[in-house]
């Protein structure tokens, strides 16, 4: 059976507009999943930019949005709140936090010996240590650990971290001048200076 030159020359357009279909297709779900990468960092970085600005200023929010590669955008106190909003490209998002009472987060679920040396430090600042992330839950640091790619500083594997256990906080990157003054003194060590550089843990006997 023989076909008609006509009809071969009606496959090839239609062969080239099904080829077009399917590139212009992939592109816009291209297009799609980057702008949810996109509002998922932005949604990432507001919320630990709060949590900063919330037990320290702001700028320890645009410092952690900046690690983050976002941008505040706005950062306010409402009724105890502190509110931000920050942009990552077109993206972006809102997030609030309220430090505890105090001026701090709260130490419950931490080990005694991590709580002294917090007391000693405190005692010989004259001062609160701020404290942005204490003792975590097991499923706490899985999600920790889920949003790694996001995060400013190194995050543990779930299981192997001093904070599972009470033995280790984070503070502001601003108070980390502050609270080095004592640290020796109060028995907390900085194990990671560079890498991740407001993590303190418990100083091994």
């Amino acid at each position: 059976m023989t076909r008609a030159c006509g009809e071969a020359g009606q496959t090839l357009p239609l062969v080239a507009m099904v080829l077009a279909a399917v590139a212009a297709g992939a592109l816009w779900v291209g297009r799609l999943g980057a702008a949810a990468g996109l509002r998922a960092r932005a949604a990432a970085a507001a919320d630990m930019a709060a949590l900063a600005g919330a037990v320290g200023e702001r700028a320890d929010a645009e410092a952690v949005a900046r690690a983050n590669g976002a941008r505040l955008v706005r950062f306010e106190r409402v009724a105890g709140d502190t509110r931000v909003r920050v942009a990552v490209g077109r993206a972006s998002a809102t997030a609030r936090a309220r430090p505890v009472p105090g001026g701090r987060a709260s130490t419950a679920g931490l080990a005694p010996g991590m709580r002294a040396a917090l007391r000693r430090a405190e005692q010989l600042l004259g001062r609160a240590v701020p404290i942005t992330s204490g003792r975590r839950s097991p499923a706490e640091q899985a999600a920790l650990w889920a949003r790694r790619a996001v995060n400013p500083f190194p995050v543990a594997r779930p299981g192997t971290s001093k904070h599972e256990h009470g033995l280790a906080v984070d503070v502001p990157s601003s108070f980390v001048p502050t609270l080095l003054r004592v640290a020796a003194d109060a028995g907390l060590c900085r194990p990671y200076p560079v890498a991740d550089p407001v993590h303190f843990e418990l100083c091994p006997p």
